[in-house]
């Protein structure tokens, strides 16, 4: 402040009672040293507070400083001297107590500002914190204070008492995402509650009216910042503004919002923005539900109205650039066009809200009875009640006819309200006084706009048609509702009710044209909504009657007729409408010239384009309205308006005019004539000879625009494709199509019209006598060339009309009806029709008899004296193109251009856009031109209909066949078959795919370049047609196998190795579709000739013949020509066969007799081949006979045996039963010591494991001689392997590998680099030997350095610091030691990086774990301040095995020490952050309560009180969980120092920590109980002397908990204890919906029953309106609560589970009946419970029925053509479950009675009928792997009869499953061991699922280890071991 401001005069008080002091100007007063400024403060002197501040004075807009600025460094160094500012305050004080304004004003101000500097340097926020705890403490009076300068009627008093205010708030602001941390937003919230405990809220809506005026007494701020002089209000809204999302604050908005919105007018741009900001933050936090109840509170009617108030200021806010207009659009749309966000929340669509869901009478249906009275009766009332936003409800009422603004922005932001609210569009129509009458202004033709955007909108998503699922669920495969939404409520988003049939009629009446035109486009956007609204109750109708049909109506289908009944009454008859297009294009001249004329005409075009949009929208949407006036709507294609339209249209096109209104009409017209029903176009349109198919194709000819020419084809097929004339080969229509002569750019005028005309006149009589005599044009065509077309073969028939103009044509020529000019044009487009036609002819016999019919023709008019002169050229011409074609002549010959001949005008264009006629024009030299492929592939293939494409296809194959012809040349030829290939490229459709492949393939000439030399020089492009090919399409098979077998042949007749070299590569292309029968042929053919052959042969045919090799299929064969095919290279493929026979179980038989001779195995072992070394293994495996030679050849040949490949062979010969043994151990050991791969070396391992029982001395003493250089991974398998063997005389060999491992890890540890992944895997395997090996095997002294290396280099490498903690727990270590290495643990980066919340929880529990071993080897070092101190970082107090670790090194140094660590836990924070120490209430209040329930929620009943204990849940989840250990020691510590207040109290109980308390009566551990009960004891006798709100109620609730506990020990039921948790919660929050209940509940009763379940029946059958909630909420209850045997008793007692079963049963809800399967599955998991529900419920059999009914309700769901749902799959899963936990339960006890003789229980029977019901119905992999895990656990039950059918069941369910996994059939075949013998014996079936189950088990289906393991006992059992 520059000077203090002047008061106001108050009434009782003097002028002036403190003297004026007059600052001084800047630089006349400054301090140089902190000590200085304290002094002259010291002194309370008014002057030196001024002087003071105004040496430090700051702009807000000048912060932050940078912290060597001058003024921050004398601000620094006055708190080094007075870190409270105790002068400031001390003077403050004074100030107040002896009523000196001045001086208390210059102290706060001066504070404020220090505040305000100080707070943005991070340096200074202990410094700040301190200052602002001080204001705010109970135990100072500045709280006081500071509520009396803000209540003070003085204007300056209340300025400073909201400025230190404004200024403390900002020091610690919370946040929208903050809400519910218990550190960020602390302090700034205390300050708010010492402002609302002292009164000074109640008067902040009246201040903040107080704003800067200027002279004239006028709000002004200015250009700069306004918080740089700030006045009240700025004041008040910086200290309210941060705090907005805090329910502190929302306690009372009411009295402060409405003078926020009401001054918005008056802010200045950048208070608007940070006020706006402000809101938006606080709505915007991570939680939904808090978002939107923030919102609820921030927003009313009234404010949003004084928010659109500002969309029409226009001035810039300068931080954004933006005006505040914009700035206030993008908050309205924020938060009222966002379903979710804001006062927007999501409705149903056109469904209102349902009654049900409020305190009203009971539900209707979905669309019934929700409008009483109707949207538009006047009761206001009755709409609001049905809508989900009633706020926006009233806010658009409130808007009403302002949407229609100047700028637009209301309108547009009241159009976005509606897209993203659509049920608020029907009641708002009513209120919306918009003016409709028609007449000319500008706000009426804003207002019709804005009436067509809202219209226009999409309309609801179609979510909002389908039934609510749960949340989990896709909605997306729910059910569409039985009832659609009321017709009412959608018509008025279709036709709104203010646009009434009369204001239409008016408008289309009017005498002006735009009035018309506005009218005519805003009817058109209603009745295209109406479209889109047809359409979607169209397909909603059509899934719905997807389903059983019944005697009901769809209601959908009468929802869509009442629709359409409902628009036709508000739009005007079909008659005005065509009153209106008549007026509309008789305006125009025909010809206009001037101006005004050109301007008539174009006034009359646009509106005749709006009457035929309408027109065609009205026969679309409302038929029965244009069926009832009968009107030809030919009659639009031919009008004159039409014609004259045609003509403009020509002239624009010629002027370069790219669209018009012209074009548009005859788009609507074509669309309309294809919507039209029994339209017959073979009439001829009035005052026109011809049909209007002459007039559609004339439109097509004649149009520039693509989009028409579309329509026009688009409506010719739809005419003509159904017909006889074209229904054989719909494809057809497009040869007859695309030969017609088109007018463009290049070629136009009066000629081509003429031509055209011609032809047309022509065509269209043809066409009316073939429609006519179908058949007997079809039987003439079939005469011309008798037995040609074939039924079965239509796509090759001709259309009929052929024959019809053959016949008409020579009518005409013989009766001299036809002038020669128009015959001539009729016979160039004949001839383009037969080119056209060649394509799809199988040969040219039929098209060469219609030209010889042309010919006949010609000669016979020649004959009866007629010239026709240039006819007979035409017809050379045909016979030119054909003779062409089939390589009768080699081109084209050029020849002159006869200006008298017979030619279209755009020839030219036509043989562009043509195919045929492209390729026929082409020479061979230009087919050979790389640019010729690009330009067909791009102008033709890349972009014509698949049709076309096949058409093309075959065309090329007959040019590609003759040896002259335009193909001639073989780089023709080559471009010929590349084109080939990219059109088979292009094709998707199959059966098209497919007769393309057979057309290529069959293809005589293609045929002989696959099986001769001809094709060497194609043989790249035929290679690439063979791609084509797939060789699981039994149509592609079948080619192949036709050229296959030619091949075959071929190659049997050759003999020679060059011949046989090229039959066999071209045979290599073909090689994956040959049948085995002729791959077994062709490898015959091969084997006789391999002597001749097989030094010749090139790289290439080696690889054929493998493919051959592989295709026979047969490996018996192959083993058996084993001797040859070594010679042909094709070991590989013969190890392929005999893996793939292996994996069937029948072929597996015919390997096991097959016996190798010695040389053979020799010549393999000589191929040095990888696979000759594994088939000689695999078959040394299967047969007995063929190890044994194996081993004969090993034992006289030891050069072999120095092959390191030999030892996975002689694994498997050391199972053969022989007395000869292999000596295998060298070779073992250099394997191990050489880089031989993976397997290799698990097999040496294997080996000397083996070994080592046989021999251990000798295998001791080759092991002893390796050196540490020689450790390496398989080494450290190795230890492993000898350590589980555990034999005499290991344990040397242990010592010295382990000692040879440790002094690696020190090299490897040490080393500089990063790990490679064998070093990661020594590390690993040698971890997990030393933890399995004994302590003597390792030597501290070795040990020591290994544990230095991972601690000073390792520590962020996992293995390590894991192999590091082992050797610290299995060896004792020296004291200085240990203390050296705590040392250096703590200070490495690796603490920094384990106290990160972002550290990898392995990673942390790494450390931790090596720390915890460290500190447990000698307490005597560890237990040190110094040591224990940094724990306080490390720890979260969390469940985690890590942070159970550190609490355990708590206890162990205050059991050491006998010291307690609270005082150094008073410094934890649950943020992570190291707190300020003051009080242990801090660190109790940090914890998440959130948290602290959800641990109430989960109590783990098994942590012990000392010790690190083991949690209930994986360590994965136990972070989300707080110890209850450390919090109840934590509380009790709180407790113990004595200062808690009752609003402490409060904090204590909205922690939940009371709670979690209770829960640790229910603990198994006793100390853990007596703990909890002396905590709630202490609690109890300190919460007496405190007084607060809830004490009393508090006492009573923990009074109740007392009186329950019978003894000091009594362990209390989990359902109690945490009933009372959840008593005491809703306790510390009133407005949860559980207090009322829970109150009423416990006030009602003297005494608790912990034997009773507590509100079951009240809540399970609630009846209120929050039936449900309480429902679920039981339900909840239920499955958290009941954990022991103690709360089954409980719920036994009330018979619980059968009430939960009736509800299941009787319920539809998804969620409601997951949560009763849950609940079931926590009582399912007590053994007690199981038994009782098994064996007295019934309860296996009761799941057995919910099965069934599930999967009937499933496959009713899915007859409807709806996918399965979710939920339905979940219940079933469930049911799974619980069947499976109720069978862990039952069989040990079942076995025990069994062996004591007893017989099996009825319940193995019952789970037998449940498999029967579960395999009855469809199972998926999941299921049946939940089935054989069952199967499993009760095939341990001995005499178990059931085992043996279910077993025989899943072996056959597994045979039709497609892929079971690995689990499913290693618990079959684990079951299948207990199968007893004699009942195998017995029962064949089961002998047979035995067997199978084996074999899928040796196959690997069950893992490879599985594998190996059966393969192995399979031989020993086949070999007689």
């Amino acid at each position: 402040m520059v000077g203090l401001k002047r008061k106001r005069d108050l009434t009782g008080q003097a002028e002036a009672t403190a003297p004026v002091i007059t600052r001084p100007k800047a630089g006349t007063k400054a301090f140089a040293s902190g000590k200085s400024v304290k002094d002259a403060l010291a002194t309370a002197s008014p002057q030196a507070f001024v002087s003071f501040r105004q040496q430090i004075a700051t702009t807000h807009s000048a912060l932050p400083l940078a912290i060597n600025n001058p003024t921050v460094v004398i601000i620094q160094h006055y708190l080094d001297t007075s870190p409270t500012c105790e002068e400031i305050f001390r003077a403050w004080q004074i100030g107040d107590q002896t009523k000196t304004e001045i001086q208390a004003q210059a102290a706060v101000e001066l504070l404020s500002e220090i505040i305000n500097i100080l707070t943005p340097i991070p340096f200074f926020r202990s410094s700040v914190i301190g200052l602002v705890n001080k204001l705010v403490s109970n135990t100072e009076p500045y709280n006081e204070y500071l509520n009396r300068l803000c209540q003070s009627g003085r204007r300056d008093d209340a300025y400073h008492g909201f400025l230190l205010a404004a200024a403390a708030v900002a020091v610690d602001p919370p946040t929208a995402t903050s809400i519910g941390s218990s550190t960020s937003g602390r302090l700034g919230l205390k300050v708010w509650s010492v402002l609302v405990e002292g009164g000074s809220v109640r008067g902040i809506g009246k201040q903040m009216g107080m704003r800067r005026r200027n002279k004239e007494g006028m709000v002004g701020y200015g250009e700069g910042d306004p918080l740089d002089k700030p006045d009240i209000r700025h004041l008040i809204l910086r200290t309210i503004l941060p705090l907005l999302s805090t329910s502190a604050f929302q306690a009372h908005a009411r009295s402060i919002l409405p003078s926020l919105y009401s001054g918005l007018t008056a802010d200045p741009p950048m208070t608007i923005y940070r006020i706006l900001t402000s809101i938006w933050n606080a709505i915007s936090g991570p939680s939904v539900g808090l978002n939107r109840r923030t919102s609820l509170v921030m927003f009313h009617e009234k404010s949003l109205e004084h928010l659109w108030q500002l969309l029409s200021r226009q001035d810039v806010e300068n931080t954004t650039g933006k005006t505040v207009s914009d700035i206030a659009e993008a908050f309205l749309e924020g938060i009222t066009t966002v379903p979710g966000q804001g006062i927007c929340f999501a409705d149903e669509g056109w469904y209102l809200r349902r009654k049900s869901d409020e305190n009203s009478a009971p539900s209707h249906g979905d669309g019934d009875a929700i409008n009483e009275g109707g949207i538009n009766t006047g009761r206001n009332d009755d709409w609001k009640q049905g809508l989900h936003n009633r706020i926006l409800g009233n806010v658009v009422r409130r808007v009403g006819n302002k949407a229609v603004d100047d700028d637009g922005r209301v309108g547009s932001w009241m159009t976005k309200i509606f897209e993203a609210c659509p049920e608020l569009v029907a009641g708002y129509w009513a209120h919306s006084a918009l003016a409709v009458e028609p007449r000319l202004n500008a706000r009426w033709v804003a207002t019709m706009a804005y009436i067509g955007r809202i219209v226009s909108l999409p309309p609801p998503p179609l979510a909002t048609f389908r039934q609510a699922t749960p949340a989990s669920s896709d909605a997306s495969l729910a059910l569409f509702r039985s009832s659609p939404p009321s017709t009412s409520i959608v018509i008025e988003s279709v036709l709104p009710s203010p646009f009434t049939k009369s204001h239409i009629m008016k408008g289309l009446q009017h005498t002006d044209g735009l009035v018309q035109h506005v009218t005519a486009i805003t009817l058109a956007r209603c009745l295209q909504k109406l479209s889109i609204v047809q359409d979607l109750f169209l397909a909603i109708e059509k899934e719905i009657e997807a389903g059983p049909t019944t005697s009901q109506e769809n209601p959908w289908i009468r929802a869509r007729r009442e629709l359409e009944m409902e628009a036709r009454k508000r739009i005007p008859e079909l008659s005005i409408i065509v009153a209106f297009a008549q007026k509309a294009a008789m305006m125009a001249p025909s010809e206009p010239e001037t101006e005004a004329e050109l301007a008539l005409a174009s006034k009359s075009a646009m509106l005749t384009e709006s009457a035929l949009r309408i027109f065609s929208l009205c026969n679309k949407t409302i038929p029965s309205l244009a069926s009832e006036m009968k009107f030809d709507v030919g009659r639009l294609l031919v009008s004159a308006s039409s014609a004259s339209a045609e003509r403009r249209a020509r002239r624009e096109a010629r002027e370069g005019s790219v669209i018009s209104f012209e074009a548009l009409s005859q788009l609507h017209v074509l669309r309309l004539l294809g919507e039209v029903k029994d339209w017959n176009w073979m009439n001829k349109a009035a005052g026109s000879q011809y049909t209007y198919l002459y007039h559609i194709l004339l439109l097509n000819l004649s149009t520039r625009q693509a989009v028409t020419q579309a329509k026009t084809v688009v409506l010719l097929e739809h005419l003509l494709v159904p017909t006889l004339l074209f229904e054989h080969d719909p494809s057809e229509l497009t040869i007859w199509l695309e030969a017609l002569p088109r007018a463009s750019d290049n070629y136009s005028g009066p000629m081509l019209l003429a031509q055209q005309i011609h032809l047309l006149s022509f065509l269209d009589d043809c066409f009316r006598r073939a429609i006519k005599l179908p058949y007997r044009y079809l039987e003439d065509s079939f005469a011309i060339v008798p037995d040609y077309f074939e039924y079965s073969r239509p796509t090759e028939m001709i259309s009929p009309v052929l024959m019809a103009i053959l016949e008409q044509l020579g009518a005409k020529i013989m009766g001299q009806l036809i002038s020669t000019e128009a015959a001539g044009v009729v016979l160039v487009y004949m001839r383009r029709i037969i080119l056209g036609l060649a394509g799809k002819s199988k040969d040219f016999q039929f098209l060469s008899a219609i030209i010889a019919r042309f010919e006949e023709m010609l000669d016979k008019a020649k004959g009866a004296g007629q010239a026709r002169i240039g006819l007979l050229d035409v017809i050379q011409d045909m016979k030119d193109d054909l003779a062409l074609i089939q390589g009768k002549r080699s081109s084209k010959k050029a020849k002159a251009i006869d200006p008298e001949g017979h030619r279209l005008r755009e020839e030219d264009d036509w043989t562009a856009r043509s195919f045929e006629q492209s390729c026929l024009s082409l020479s061979s030299a230009d087919w050979a031109e790389p640019k010729t492929l690009d330009m067909f592939a791009t102008s033709f293939i890349k972009i014509a209909s698949e049709d076309s494409v096949v058409r093309w296809t075959k065309f090329l194959l007959h040019c590609i066949s003759p040896k002259k012809g335009v193909l001639a040349t073989s780089e023709a030829k080559r471009t010929a078959l590349s084109l080939l290939n990219i059109s088979l490229g292009r094709l998707f459709d199959r059966h098209r795919s497919n007769a393309v492949k057979i057309a290529i393939f069959e293809n005589s000439f293609v045929k002989d370049l696959y099986l001769t030399a001809k094709g060497d020089e194609y043989r790249a492009e035929l290679n690439a047609l063979t791609r084509h090919l797939q060789a699981t399409v039994s149509g592609d098979v079948g080619i192949g196998e036709s050229l296959v077998l030619d091949l075959v042949d071929t190659l049997k007749s050759e003999k020679k190795a060059p011949s046989i070299e090229h039959i066999l590569s071209l045979l290599d292309p073909w090689t994956r579709s040959m049948p085995p029968a002729t791959a077994v042929r062709a490898l015959k053919i091969l084997v006789k000739r391999v002597d001749s052959i097989a030094d010749t042969l090139s790289p290439t045919c080696f690889k054929t013949i493998a493919s051959i090799v592989t295709a026979t299929k047969d490996p018996v064969y192959a083993i058996g020509h084993l001797k040859d095919l070594i010679r042909l290279k094709c070991i590989a493929p013969v190890l392929e066969l005999t893996k793939s026979a292996l994996m069937d179980r029948h072929r597996r038989q015919d390997l096991a007799g097959l016996s190798m001779k010695k040389s053979i195995i020799r010549d393999l072992f000589a191929s040095k081949e990888d696979p000759a070394f594994t088939l000689i293994g695999v078959l040394a495996g299967t047969s007995k006979d063929s190890a044994a030679a194996v081993q004969s050849v090993l034992l006289k040949d030891e050069d072999i045996m120095r092959d390191q490949r030999v030892i996975q062979i002689i694994e498997v010969l050391l199972d053969l039963p022989s007395e000869v043994k292999l000596d295998v151990l060298p070779l073992a050991m250099s394997v191990l010591s050489s880089a031989s791969s993976k397997t290799l070396q698990e097999s040496a391992i294997r080996i000397i494991g083996r070994l080592f029982k046989q021999d251990a001395e000798r295998v001791s003493q080759i092991v002893n001689s390796l050196q540490s250089t020689d450790y390496s991974c398989s080494v450290a398998r190795l230890l492993e392997e000898l350590i589980v063997q555990r034999g005499e005389g290991s344990q040397s060999v242990v010592k010295h590998l382990i000692g040879l491992g440790l002094r690696s890890v020190v090299r490897v540890c040490s080393k500089i680099g990063d790990l490679t992944s064998e070093d990661i895997a020594i590390l690993t395997s040698l971890e997990a030997s030393i933890n399995i090996s004994d302590a003597s095997s390792i030597d501290a002294q070795l040990a020591e350095p290994v544990i230095t290396a991972v601690i000073q280099d390792r520590l962020g490498t996992e293995e390590s610091v894991k192999l590091a903690s082992a050797l610290a727990q299995r060896v004792e270590m020296k004291a200085s030691f240990i203390r050296q290495q705590l040392q250096a643990l703590l200070a490495s980066p690796a603490y920094n990086r384990c106290i990160d919340s972002a550290c990898p929880t392995s990673t942390r529990l790494g450390y931790i774990t090596l720390l915890h071993t460290l500190f447990a080897a000698s307490t005597y070092v560890s237990c040190q301040p110094n040591f224990i101190e940094p724990l306080v970082l490390l720890y979260r107090g969390t469940l985690s095995k890590s942070d159970r670790l550190v609490l355990n090194m708590f206890q162990l140094f205050e059991g050491y020490r006998k010291l307690s660590v609270s005082s150094v836990l008073k410094f934890w924070s649950a943020s992570g952050i190291v707190g300020s120490g003051n009080r242990a209430f801090d660190a109790l209040t940090s914890l998440d309560p959130q948290k602290v329930f959800a641990t109430c929620q989960a109590y783990p009943l098994r942590r012990t009180l000392r010790g690190t204990g083991q949690s209930d849940k994986k360590s994965g989840d136990d972070e989300s969980l707080y110890d209850p250990v450390f919090v109840m020691s934590l509380l009790t510590y709180t407790m113990s120092e004595g200062n808690l207040t009752g609003l402490d109290w409060v904090e204590i109980l909205r922690s939940n920590v009371l709670g979690l308390t209770v829960c640790g009566l229910a603990s198994r551990d006793k100390e853990v109980r007596a703990v909890a009960g002396y905590a709630l004891a202490k609690a109890y006798s300190l919460i007496l002397k405190k007084p607060f709100y809830e004490r009393n109620q508090l006492l009573y609730t923990i009074r109740l908990l007392r009186h329950a506990i019978e003894s000091p020990s009594t362990r209390l039921p989990v359902l109690s204890t945490l009933f009372f948790a959840h008593a005491l919660r809703s306790l510390a929050n009133p407005s949860h919906f559980l207090y009322p209940l829970t109150s009423r509940f416990l006030l009602q009763r003297p005494v608790f029953d912990p034997t009773d379940t507590p509100m079951l029946y009240s809540m399970l059958y609630a009846s209120a309106d929050g039936w449900k909630r309480e429902r679920g909420w039981m339900i909840r209850f239920l499955k958290e609560g009941v954990r022991s045997e103690a709360d089954w008793r409980i719920v036994r007692r009330r018979n619980v589970w059968s009430l939960l079963a009736t509800l299941f049963s009787s319920s539809l809800d998804p969620a409601f009946r997951r949560s009763v399967l849950q609940a079931m599955e926590g009582m399912v998991s007590i053994p007690a419970a199981s038994r009782s529900l098994v064996l007295r419920d019934g309860f296996i059999v009761w799941l057995s029925s919910q099965w069934t009914n599930i999967s009937l309700r499933q496959r009713k769901t899915s007859v409807k053509g709806i996918k399965a749902q979710t939920w339905e799959k979940d219940e079933k899963a469930i049911i799974l479950n619980l069947v499976e936990r109720v069978c862990i339960n039952m069989v040990p006890a079942e076995i025990e009675r069994v062996k004591e003789g007893t017989a099996i229980g009825n319940w193995v029977n019952h789970v037998a009928i449940f498999f029967r019901r579960v395999l009855e119905f469809d199972v998926d992999s999941e299921r049946l792997e939940t089935l054989s895990r069952i199967l499993y656990r009760i095939s341990f039950i001995p005499q178990n009869t059931t085992l043996s059918t279910l077993l025989v069941l899943l072996t056959e369910q597994i045979q039709k499953s497609q892929k079971p996994s690995a689990q499913t059939i290693l618990y079959l075949f684990e079951a299948g061991l207990n199968v007893a013998l004699e009942d195998a014996k017995i029962r064949p079936e089961l002998r047979s699922a035995v067997d199978e189950i084996g074999w899928r088990a040796e196959r690997g289906n069950a893992g490879a280890q599985v594998a190996e393991w059966v393969k192995k006992e399979r031989r020993l059992v086949e070999w007689g071991v």
